[in-house]
C-alpha cells in the first residue's frame, strides 16, 4: 500500500467519522428540542438508521482498502 493510498484511506475514514457523529449530535438535539412536540418522532427516529447505514458503509469501504491491501503484497 503505498503512502497516497494511506492517506486517502485515512482521510474517507476521517470523513465517515465526522459524519457520523454530525448525524448523531443533530438526532440529539432534534430529540431534545422537539421532546414536547408530535414531530419529535418524525425527526428523532431515523438517527438510528442513518448512523447504520454510513456504519455499514464504513465496514464496506474497509473491507474493499484490505482487499486492495492484501492483494498488493
Amino acid at each position: 500500500m503505498n503512502m497516497n493510498t494511506v492517506k486517502k484511506s485515512e482521510i474517507v475514514v476521517l470523513v465517515i467519522a465526522v459524519l457520523t457523529f454530525v448525524v448523531g449530535v443533530v438526532g440529539h438535539l432534534a430529540a431534545a428540542s422537539y421532546a414536547n412536540s408530535d414531530a419529535f418522532g418524525y425527526i428523532a427516529a431515523p438517527t438510528p438508521l442513518i448512523v447504520g447505514l454510513i456504519a455499514y458503509v464504513a465496514y464496506k469501504y474497509a473491507q474493499a482498502a484490505e482487499q486492495k491491501s492484501s492483494s498488493e503484497h
